[in-house]
């Protein structure tokens, strides 16, 4: 089964954490990860993705 988007972007932003890196820069990690993961998709589609899911996926990181 593939992971939802969510999970996706969820990865992409702890392992950029995990890095050390800041809140743009998680963003921008986890649109180029998209970007990897589905070729078809253009960069403004992904910038899109991840602005709407981010604050869901940093709101369940901080609960966790």
């Amino acid at each position: 089964m593939d992971p939802s988007l969510i999970e996706i972007i969820k990865q992409a932003v702890l392992s950029a954490r995990g890095q050390g890196l800041t809140g743009s820069e998680e963003r921008a990690a986890a649109e180029a990860v998209l970007m990897s993961m589905i070729p078809s998709l253009s960069p403004s589609i992904a910038n899109l993705i991840v602005e709407q899911l981010y604050p869901f996926v940093a709101e369940m990181s901080a609960a966790a």
